[in-house]
């Protein structure tokens, strides 16, 4: 009986110090011991970056939002990164593209593989920004031009390489090859001056996955598996087996 007493007591002493918010120097809040811990976030931010396909330059055309726009080889590889991008097994959030016409002819051909129409976004325009002097790199822009251009850049990264911490999001960007080399040296803490030293492929694959506290990854770069060795080029000579004007050498 004695015994049933003192825990009848007991269990009221508690019921009196829960009620009251007393708790016991040393002891752990009821409320803490049952607060479920909070769930940490595992969203990652996807950002597929494509080049626009080959094209034929036109050192006449001043506006390139009307000129410069791809030639047959361009349109096919257009198709071909459009129609890897559509067989994913990822939902795509948003379809953006240059205003340039050689990215928005890439991106339209694109959008007829994936059913999406892209939307324009002039922080994607082509541009030089500075790059590391070299005895093999020609001037190609002014000061003006070049700082002008690296604020563009700035406003792009800020705008697209964001967490998404509440879900796993994917976006694609049809852009440019010194904007994706300038952004892939931005996002990795390199040196942006370095961005010449990367070959990038026309209608390439340069994927990101930004994670919840806004560590950038690299996943791949400049990936033209989807495009036959034949119908694939890049800036300069590639990786070797492409020579001047999107041809591939043959051997035999």
């Amino acid at each position: 009986m004695r015994t049933l007493l003192r825990g009848l007591v007991g269990v009221a002493a508690v019921g009196i110090m829960v009620a009251s918010g007393f708790v016991p120097a040393g002891a752990q809040s009821p409320a803490a011991i049952v607060a479920p811990a909070a769930k940490r976030p595992t969203g990652t931010h996807h950002l597929y970056l494509i080049r626009h396909g080959m094209y034929d330059n036109d050192s006449t055309v001043t506006d390139d939002s009307k000129g410069n726009r791809l030639n047959a080889l361009g349109h096919e590889q257009a198709t071909l990164v459009g129609r890897r991008i559509a067989g994913l097994p990822v939902h795509v959030r948003s379809f953006v593209a240059s205003p340039y016409l050689r990215a928005l002819e890439t991106a339209q051909d694109m959008g007829r593989e994936m059913n999406r129409t892209p939307v324009v976004d002039t922080l994607l325009h082509e541009c030089t920004p500075r790059f590391e002097s070299r005895p093999n790199y020609r001037r190609i822009a002014s000061d003006e031009e070049m700082l002008a251009c690296e604020a563009n850049l700035e406003a792009a990264f800020t705008k697209y390489f964001v967490p998404t911490p509440e879900a796993d999001t994917y976006d694609v960007l049809v852009a440019h090859g010194n904007v994706i080399r300038w952004l892939l040296c931005k996002s990795l803490g390199l040196d942006p001056l370095l961005w010449r030293r990367f070959t990038i492929g026309n209608c390439s694959i340069t994927a990101f996955a930004v994670s919840p506290d806004g560590v950038i990854r690299l996943a791949t770069y400049s990936d033209t598996g989807h495009i036959p060795v034949e119908k694939q080029s890049w800036t300069g000579k590639g990786a070797g087996w492409m020579v001047p004007g999107g041809a591939v050498k043959v051997t035999k």
